[in-house]
C-alpha cells in the first residue's frame, strides 16, 4: 500500500488546520493541476529532492506528491533544511521543492529550486490519479544529531503505512475517531498519527504546539477522541479537565514522550477510556512497544521506580534481545519487519541495517514479559555494578527552582561534566547541587559548569554534541562500542 492509494475516490478521511479543509478529492485536484501544468516533469528519480515545507497541510501534500512519483525525498522545515544536506555530494542532490509563494531559506540550498502550486485550478469529483510512477517512495528522516552527526535514516512508504496499520488495528481506530496532533509531519510522530488517520479513513487536526491548558480546552470544543501527548503537559491537562468537568464518552491518550512517569500516568487515567503508552526509534518505525494502561487491574503492576512500561511488542515478528548488560538491564537490539532500508550517505549510497538493529538504548525486562526504557545508553554511566541514568540525576536537578536546563559533557579522560543552564550563578548554587549530583551518583564526583544558555536542536532537545564540541577543549569524541551485533543464538 502506497500514501497515493489514500487518494481513491471511495476515501473518507478528513483534515483540519485553522479553518482551512483538505480531504481526498482536494488532493486529487492539486495533483491533476500540477500534472496538466507541467510542474512535476523531470524530476529525477535517481537523486534526494528535498521538501522544504512551512505548514502541516503544505507537508502533507508533499507525502502525496512524492508517492505519485516515487520520488526519494527529505521532507523538512526550513530549519532542518541545512541538517540534511550538511555533507551531502552536491551531484547526488535533486531539486528543492518550494509550495508557491515560499522563499529559499538564506544559505541554505545552493542548487536548483522548483517551486508547486498547492492551490487547485478546480476541484476533481469523481476521477482518480493514477501513480505517476511504479516504484514507492523512500523518505528520509533525520536523527536529531543531539550526540554527533545528524543521520539520514530511509524509509519505504509501504513500511511505513504497514506499522500504521499495526497501530490502528491495536487502538481499534474507526472513522468516526477525530485526532488532533501538534507534532510536525517532518518526524516519525506526526507522520504516524497522520497515516494512521488515513488508514482509519477517519478525520485529524492540526495546530502547531499549544500550551496544555490551550490543548485541553480544544479536545473539548471539538470532540477529539485521539490525542497524542507529552508526559510533561499530564498536570495542566488534568487541571483544566477537572475543572472543566470533562468526562468524554472516547478519549484514546497516547504516550509521546521517550518515557511517561507513574505520576503523570495517575494524572491522566481518569480522563482516558483508553492509555497507551508506547515507543519506537526513527529506523524501527514509529512503534517497536505498546501498552493500555488502562487495561491493567492497576498501574502499579507496569511500574518500576516511578517509571510506566512500554509494554511488548505490538507485532509477533518482532524480536528483542539484551546485550552487554547487568541484570535484567542491558542494551536493547531488535528485529522488526518495519525496520528502515538503511542510513543514506552522503554519496547517495545506502548502507543498509544489520539484522538485529541497536537502538542505542538500555532497557530492562520483568518476570511479566514487560519492557521498560532505562535511558540513553550513551547517557547512563555505570556505578558499581549498576546502571545510572542520567536522565534521573537530570530531574532531581530539574526541581530546583534556579535550574532551567540540565546537559552533560565527558572530558578526554573519561570524566563527567555537568552543565547547569541557570539565572543564578553562584558558589551556594554549586555547592548544592553538586552535593545532589554526589548523592544520586553513589558518590562519584563531576565538575559542575554554569551557562546562560543550553544549545538545543529544532525540536528542542539538548544539542550535546554542539555542548562537547563548544565547551569542552579538547572536545570529547564519543568511541564506538566494541563488538558485533548478537547473532540469532545469542538472543
Amino acid at each position: 500500500m502506497r500514501l497515493i492509494n489514500f487518494l481513491e475516490t471511495s476515501a473518507r478521511w478528513r483534515a483540519w488546520c485553522k479553518d482551512v479543509h483538505l480531504d481526498a478529492n482536494r488532493v486529487r485536484a492539486v495533483l491533476a493541476t500540477m500534472e496538466h501544468s507541467g510542474q512535476l516533469g523531470g524530476l529525477d528519480a535517481q537523486r534526494l529532492h528535498v521538501f522544504c515545507t512551512y505548514t502541516p497541510f503544505e507537508t502533507l501534500l508533499a507525502y502525496f506528491v512524492a508517492s505519485h512519483l516515487g520520488l526519494t525525498v527529505a521532507i523538512v522545515s526550513p530549519r532542518g533544511l541545512s541538517r540534511v544536506v550538511e555533507g551531502m555530494d552536491p551531484d547526488w542532490l535533486g531539486q528543492l521543492l518550494l509550495p508557491s509563494g515560499r522563499t529559499v531559506p538564506a544559505g541554505e540550498w545552493l542548487g536548483g529550486v522548483r517551486r508547486l502550486d498547492f492551490n487547485p485550478a478546480e476541484l476533481v469529483s469523481d476521477s482518480m490519479v493514477s501513480p505517476a510512477a511504479k516504484q514507492a517512495a523512500r523518505f528520509v528522516f533525520c536523527t536529531s544529531g543531539t550526540t554527533g552527526k545528524a543521520k539520514r535514516v530511509l524509509h519505504d512508504e509501504r513500511t511505513l503505512i504497514a506499522n500504521a496499520k499495526v497501530v490502528s488495528d491495536y487502538m481499534r481506530l474507526t472513522p468516526a475517531d477525530r485526532s488532533y496532533c501538534v507534532f510536525p509531519m517532518q518526524y516519525m510522530y506526526g507522520l504516524s498519527t497522520t497515516l494512521c488517520t488515513l488508514w482509519s479513513d477517519g478525520s485529524i487536526r492540526y495546530s502547531e504546539f499549544l500550551k496544555p491548558v490551550l490543548l485541553a480546552e480544544r479536545v473539548r470544543k471539538h470532540d477529539i477522541s485521539v490525542l497524542p501527548i507529552l508526559g510533561e503537559w499530564s498536570s495542566d491537562l488534568r487541571e483544566e479537565w477537572q475543572h472543566a468537568g470533562f468526562a468524554p464518552k472516547r478519549l484514546l491518550l497516547i504516550n509521546a514522550s521517550d518515557r511517561l512517569l507513574q505520576q503523570q500516568a495517575e494524572d491522566l487515567l481518569p480522563f482516558a477510556t483508553e492509555f497507551w503508552n508506547n515507543l519506537g526509534q526513527t529506523e524501527s518505525a514509529p512503534r517497536l512497544f505498546a501498552l493500555n494502561l488502562s487495561s491493567l487491574p492497576s498501574l502499579d503492576d507496569a511500574c518500576h521506580q516511578g517509571i510506566v512500561s512500554v509494554g511488548q511488542p505490538v507485532h509477533p515478528d518482532i524480536h528483542l534481545c539484551l546485550r552487554d548488560g547487568l541484570g535484567d538491564t542491558g542494551n536493547l537490539y531488535y528485529r522488526t519487519p518495519f525496520s528502515m532500508l538503511g542510513y543514506l550517505d552522503d554519496d547517495g549510497s545506502v548502507m543498509p541495517p544489520p539484522e538485529w538493529i541497536e537502538s542505542g538504548d538500555l532497557f530492562r525486562q520483568d518476570t511479566n514479559s514487560l519492557w521498560y526504557w532505562v535511558g540513553r545508553s550513551s547517557h547512563s554511566i555505570k556505578i558499581r555494578g549498576e546502571f545510572i541514568s542520567l536522565r534521573t540525576v537530570t530531574d532531581m536537578l530539574l526541581s530546583h527552582q534556579d535550574v532551567s536546563g540540565i546537559g552533560y559533557a565527558t572530558n578526554q579522560h573519561g570524566e563527567l561534566c555537568t552543565f547547569v543552564e541557570s539565572p543564578g550563578q553562584c558558589e551556594q548554587l554549586r555547592s548544592t547541587l553538586s552535593q545532589l549530583i554526589s548523592d544520586a551518583l553513589r558518590g562519584k564526583r563531576t565538575e559542575i559548569r554554569f551557562v546562560d544558555k543550553l544549545p538545543r536542536t529544532e525540536s528542542g532537545k539538548i544539542d550535546y554534541r554542539r555542548l562537547s564540541r563548544t565547551v569542552l577543549d579538547p572536545p570529547y569524541q564519543r568511541q564506538p562500542r566494541k563488538g558485533s551485533p548478537p547473532s540469532h543464538d545469542e538472543c
